[in-house]
């Protein structure tokens, strides 16, 4: 019983270590970027998502009364992992999305919002959807705030350079016309 009791203060232990809660929005916006995140993909939503389903711990983990396991950041279903090995829907091991690596659970997510959308989450049905607050709120954050960085800008800056690359074939077009005529 004693070793039992030692065993579990470690796993608990390790399970402390190599799991972390984003204490801040803006530092969760920070790793969802650097794991690979689109900009694009709706960032607000998916901190409201993360928020309202496990309030940004990346080891919540829950068991509804029916039995079903929700897993990590984003609360993913059993469905879509597999306990103990790879496997599910996202080909990854149910635990590896309670640690503080969020990549494979960010991919998990993305391939979820693919297939299903925001609506899978009852939870962001609830309480995210039509609500920009977060969305708004996010974009004050220093790495979010730089013009080089908004996905807004971003944005802003494609369109610009589509309108420069039809402009200049416009020109293009039209010296050739002249050429010939001239």
């Amino acid at each position: 019983m004693r070793i039992a009791h030692v065993l579990f203060l470690i796993a608990f232990y390790y399970a402390g270590v190599q799991a972390k809660r984003f204490d801040t929005r803006c530092k969760l916006v920070r790793e969802l970027i650097k794991v690979g995140m689109p900009n694009d993909l709706f960032l607000g939503q998916w901190v409201c998502l993360i928020e309202k389903v496990s309030n940004r711990d990346t080891r919540a983990f829950v068991v509804t009364p029916s039995g079903k396991k929700n897993y990590g950041l984003y609360q993913i279903p059993s469905r879509w992992c597999r306990p103990g090995k790879k496997g599910g829907e996202c080909n990854v091991a149910c635990e590896s999305l309670l640690d503080d690596d969020i990549k494979d659970d960010t991919a998990c997510a993305v391939n979820i919002f693919h297939k299903e959308g925001f609506k899978y989450w009852s939870q962001w049905t609830a309480r995210c959807k039509n609500d920009n607050t977060i969305t708004n709120e996010i974009y004050k954050c220093p790495d979010l705030n730089s013009p080089r960085t908004s996905p807004e800008r971003e944005l802003y800056i494609e369109k610009l350079r589509k309108r420069r690359r039809l402009v200049r074939s416009r020109v293009e077009q039209m010296r050739q016309g002249y050429e010939v005529h001239g």
